[in-house]
């Protein structure tokens, strides 16, 4: 009995600890391309005093007043990732094959329906709500539970969503970015999203919260796990990590916003409503 309480209480340290990095993994792994990164690890020592003073004026001017402290819990999150998250992660990898794995993701995913769906209406986009629907009811008899997608075989694809994305598409501007202890980048609107969004898991309907968090630790740990080589060529090859996951972060979020807008001015479910869907995109 001791040894199990032992055991269950390890891995939920390490679920929460899976949380933290997880949207940072998510973020540099889709906004990144490896072939633009600055391939000098060695450089980074040479960030002499006035550089670093300059650059955070320009942070400060580009809103990021918060740099020092963001700088201060990227470095505890990145401490977490480097000495628990990523020996478990190679651990996983080696006694998982990788279609188990995929396998595992597409599960998870079709346990967020309930966020991606709510957001799809709160953002008018009723076509894409129908698609998540159907994705749903799809994946959750023929794909057995939703660890197989032959949804996406027919045509119906995935659009992610999340209750940040929609302040945004509403006009609501993300704030000052901030990084946050385990649950890693973010801005204040994107915080404020997170925190409806997780009362819209469909996890914690059904479980307990400790085995909630455990669940979704577990989702994050195989991801991390499926990326692990490219996160961890991206990270090594960084001049500035920090400036890296920012900008990262900052792109993937104005390019998930503005293609929202585009699809809602595509479809035009609702005639006469403008949105303005030409906003630039970061580059």
């Amino acid at each position: 009995m001791g040894f199990a309480s032992w055991a269950s209480g390890w891995w939920l340290a390490v679920a929460i600890a899976c949380l933290g990095t997880g949207p940072m993994w998510a973020a540099t792994a889709r906004a990144e391309d490896p072939a633009t990164v600055a391939a000098s690890p060695a450089g980074a020592a040479h960030h002499d005093e006035l550089d670093f003073e300059e650059e955070y004026e320009e942070d400060v001017a580009q809103g990021d007043p918060l740099e020092p402290m963001n700088r201060q819990i990227l470095r505890f999150n990145d401490g977490l990732d480097r000495y628990a998250i990523e020996p478990v992660s190679k651990a996983w990898d080696y006694v998982l094959p990788d279609f188990v794995q995929h396998a595992i993701r597409n599960a998870f995913d079709n346990l967020r329906f309930p966020i991606d769906f709510a957001n799809d209406v709160f953002q008018l986009d009723m076509n894409q709500a129908g698609i998540c629907l159907a994705r749903f009811l799809v994946n959750s008899t023929v794909g057995i539970a939703g660890f197989m997608d032959p949804a996406s075989t027919i045509g119906l694809h995935r659009k992610p969503e999340d209750f940040g994305q929609t302040l945004g598409f509403w006009g609501v501007p993300p704030g000052p970015y901030l990084m946050l202890p385990f649950f890693g980048p973010s801005n204040i609107r994107d915080g404020v999203g997170l925190i409806v969004d997780t009362g819209l898991r469909a996890i914690g309907f059904f479980i307990p919260l400790a085995a909630s968090f455990a669940l979704t630790g577990a989702d994050a740990l195989n991801r991390r796990s499926l990326i692990r080589d490219q996160f961890d060529s991206e990270r090594r090859a960084s001049l500035d990590w920090y400036v890296s996951v920012r900008n990262a972060y900052s792109q993937y979020r104005a390019n998930l916003i503005a293609d929202d807008k585009a699809a809602l001015k595509d479809y035009d479910y609702f005639p006469g409503l403008e949105i303005d869907a030409d906003r630039p995109i970061q580059d």
